[in-house]
């Protein structure tokens, strides 16, 4: 149900004026219809899609602006491994996550 999820909650957003502009990052063909559905009810707000490394998608790279985000980029905006919050608490990356 993610994608009907996410479906839904542009779509909320979109006809409650929330953005003007949404990103939305996936490679998922299965959202073409409501990033289609809003550039036809709103073609005034932009919807672009941001492909995660390795993925793609020709579906939705035909129907709006798309960019690739690659994995060069993705490691340089990495957290560090752990962060320490203000009253002292450290936030750690799980290994699973390295």
């Amino acid at each position: 149900m993610t994608d009907v999820n996410i479906a839904v909650e542009i779509l909320t957003d979109a006809s409650q004026d929330i953005f003007d502009e949404a990103l939305l990052i996936s490679a998922d063909s299965d959202l073409q219809p409501v990033v289609a559905r809003v550039k036809k009810l709103f073609p005034k707000k932009k919807l672009i899609v941001f492909f995660p490394p390795g993925r793609f998608s020709i579906v939705l790279k035909n129907i709006t602006g798309c960019f690739v985000i690659w994995r060069k980029v993705l490691r340089k905006s990495l957290f560090p491994d752990s962060v320490k919050k203000q009253d002292g608490f450290v936030l750690r990356r799980p290994d699973s996550w390295r």
